[in-house]
């Protein structure tokens, strides 16, 4: 999914694809706001995670390509316990961690 750098958009109807975690594999994000779950998705499975259970969300923009940010999305007491998705197009940034920590 391209990304727009300084550009800020609510979040998209359907999942948004094309990232990547640490181990190089792809993810999607899926956003089930009737049930306030976020569904990180990979080719082996898909995580539900209550919306309630993420503590904290970090990102900046990955130097040269500031359209795409590095996000760290804390599923744990700790940071630590940080899921890095990589590639996470600039322009909805603002809407997912509105959407996930208010």
């Amino acid at each position: 999914m391209p990304g727009i750098k300084s550009a800020k958009e609510e979040l998209p109807a359907y999942p948004i694809s094309g990232m990547i975690n640490k181990a190089g594999g792809k993810v999607r994000l899926t956003f089930k706001l009737e049930s306030d779950q976020l569904w990180l998705g990979t080719k082996e499975r898909t995580e539900k995670l209550p919306m309630g259970s993420i503590k904290d969300i970090v990102s900046e923009p990955i130097e040269g390509k500031e359209e795409y940010h590095i996000m760290g999305i804390q599923l744990g007491p700790t940071e630590a316990s940080r899921y890095w998705i990589y590639y996470v197009p600039a322009q909805y940034v603002d809407a997912i961690k509105r959407t996930i920590i208010g």
